[in-house]
């Protein structure tokens, strides 16, 4: 089956070929864990989760990565609110537990491998200190800058002009720099704070540390790379000029973007209080019913979201639970019926989900007197496009987590603590969860 994919380096659909015949590298762009999971982050990863699953089906063998960026400002930032800036560390475990039981919920398989930026800052001084040696770099005090006049193809990503990259890229005002627009690879200080490199204590910037990971867990070139539109400039620029820089070879072949979610019409902001999270959608919505609203839209075409159009997709799912209720799933890679060829190349070209669920409900009533057609069609919803069948539920469980948190308040509580009591009731609320305090004598 051939499969096509719409290459945001090229601006075209493509058909793909990996470098390896049997092999498949691709590398998404993970989360920051410095807050809950929102919507964004669950589209991204349902979107690439069933790229992922397609590969696997058509390949041998597939290498995915997704990162967490566990050292960054937002962390920095977080961790000091909460009065143990030095807790970096935990803080982003934190978050990355409870994103990791979204994705489970979700149905996501976990990536090959799942990096994080702490394990790997030996080599990022390396990867920073070899664009130094090569004067793709500069070192300012204790700060390293990459040079962008470096690099003739800046900006063949995003597409846009030097005016309008500088101009989108929310840059820091520091005169210091060579050219407005060169970027940190690392960010020092004379505090001796975080890690020792060759230019003094720091920590690396926040595009490096992709260009890194990638290279030491999937090589120089890797086949596909993804991620959220709002990555594509400037962290997926500057991704291809570092990289690129220092090995001479293309960084990805296939660039992949997902759109974005807007909320009523209204793009997604805390500060407009329609900023919904993931755990807190899951209290009032089965996470199988989300995955099933993300995948009627296709990837690269952006959402509405609102109650009227989840609910529409639960009816929707609903039915499909039901005319599969008796159906087990089966797969002979030799089956050549045209229902099964049509469901696999919708999903083959440029994973249009919307074509492969709507073929479905065309044939439903065909699929209700043909068993074995029917098993097949199980197979491609459960392990390619991830969608469980399971009749719905919506508990509203305790995790241990949960359960930490509830035992920490009420510590805090008896210890007339109110303000990390009433932190930790407001991250319970984020996550769903509603606290009926007991009065205390």
């Amino acid at each position: 089956m051939n499969l096509t994919l719409y290459n945001s380096l090229t601006r075209k659909k493509e058909s793909f070929t990996p470098l390896d015949p049997t092999t498949v590298r691709m590398y998404v762009c993970g989360i920051t864990p410095y807050d809950y999971a929102h919507l964004g982050h669950g589209r991204s990863s349902i979107n690439f989760d069933v790229l992922f699953r397609l590969l696997k089906h058509l390949y041998q063998n597939v290498s995915y990565v997704r990162n967490y960026t566990d050292i960054d400002d937002k962390i920095i930032a977080k961790a000091a609110l909460e009065g143990a800036p030095e807790n970096f560390i935990a803080l982003a475990q934190r978050y990355i537990s409870i994103y990791q039981e979204n994705m489970h919920q979700l149905n996501c398989l976990p990536p090959t491998h799942e990096p994080r930026v702490t394990n790997y800052i030996a080599p990022i001084i390396n990867f920073i200190a070899g664009l130094v040696d090569a004067g793709k770099a500069y070192v300012i005090d204790h700060d390293v800058y990459f040079d962008i006049s470096s690099f003739p193809h800046y900006g063949k990503l995003s597409g846009r002009s030097e005016q309008d990259l500088l101009a989108g890229a929310r840059i820091d005002i520091d005169e210091r720099k060579h050219n407005p627009g060169d970027f940190v690879l690392w960010k020092g200080n004379t505090e001796q704070k975080f890690w020792q490199s060759p230019w003094g204590y720091g920590r690396p910037g926040w595009h490096i540390e992709c260009s890194v990971m990638c290279k030491e867990l999937l090589g120089e070139t890797i086949d596909i790379h993804g991620g959220g539109m709002d990555l594509l400039f400037p962290h997926h620029e500057n991704e291809i000029t570092q990289s690129e820089s220092l090995s001479g070879k293309p960084f990805a072949r296939y660039w992949l973007h997902n759109a974005f979610i807007t909320i009523n019409k209204e793009k997604m902001s805390k500060s407009l209080g329609n900023f919904i999270t993931l755990s807190a959608l899951f209290k009032q919505y089965d996470p199988m019913v989300f995955r099933y609203f993300i995948l009627q839209h296709h990837y690269r075409t952006p959402i509405d979201f609102s109650d009227s159009e989840l609910t529409a997709s639960q009816t929707a799912y609903k039915k499909l639970i039901a005319a599969f209720a008796h159906v087990p799933a089966a797969w002979d890679q030799h089956i050549t019926h045209p229902l099964i060829v049509q469901l696999m190349q919708a999903l083959c070209d440029d994973l249009n989900t919307p074509r492969y669920l709507g073929i479905i409900f065309e044939h439903l009533s065909h699929l209700k007197d043909d068993i074995e057609l029917a098993a097949h069609v199980r197979f491609t919803l459960q392990t390619i496009v991830g969608l469980t069948l399971a009749p719905l539920e919506n508990p509203q469980q305790i995790t241990p987590e949960i359960q930490a948190l509830l035992e920490e308040r009420e510590q805090a509580r008896k210890n007339k603590d109110w303000a990390r009591a009433d932190q930790i009731r407001s991250q319970l609320t984020a996550m769903g969860y509603q606290l009926h305090d007991k009065k205390t004598s």
